[in-house]
């Protein structure tokens, strides 16, 4: 069994003239992050290792989440994940670690709807800024992450936590 939990980055701030790379969190991302966390801490979201895009509005969003979940968790980013296709992340995911059974993902999208779309029967037009997911697959390897729909264990986004 096999366990992911995605979550898209918190709102990110345009008033600045910068790469879209190194975009910051505005104001709002940076109050819906202790929400999100505080919301998958009552989930009892407990990912070994969280994974996130090099873009600095996923990197301060993954590390706020577990900074506030208070997680012994694993960080890793990685470059891979600044990426906006739901394939790019599937053969991201398919050489994880068979021994890691929940992992937590922070993206961008469209490529994170798309892959929840991808992986489950849940049919989504657009998961929210912060936005999170959870999926759970009956697979033994990461490998076979496509073998399978996933069962969709939540989805929620800090506009319902409000």
């Amino acid at each position: 069994m096999k366990t992911l939990t995605i979550v898209r980055h918190a709102k990110s701030d345009w008033t600045f003239d910068l790469p879209d790379h190194d975009r910051p969190l505005n104001e709002r991302g940076k109050s819906d992050v202790p929400k999100v966390a505080a919301r998958l801490k009552e989930l009892n979201c407990t990912p070994e290792i969280c994974f996130y895009s090099t873009a600095k509005r996923a990197t301060d969003t993954a590390n706020g989440l577990l900074d506030v979940m208070k997680i012994d968790a694993q960080r890793q980013e990685s470059d891979l994940l600044y990426s906006f296709d739901a394939m790019d992340i599937i053969n991201f995911l398919k050489e994880i670690d068979k021994y890691k059974k929940h992992i937590m993902i922070v993206g961008h999208n469209p490529g994170l709807t798309e892959l929840i779309n991808r992986l489950s029967q849940v049919r989504l037009d657009n998961l929210p800024t912060c936005g999170f997911a959870q999926l759970t697959f009956d697979i033994a390897y990461w490998s076979d992450i496509e073998s399978v729909d996933g069962e969709l264990n939540f989805l929620e986004y800090p506009k319902k936590l409000r």
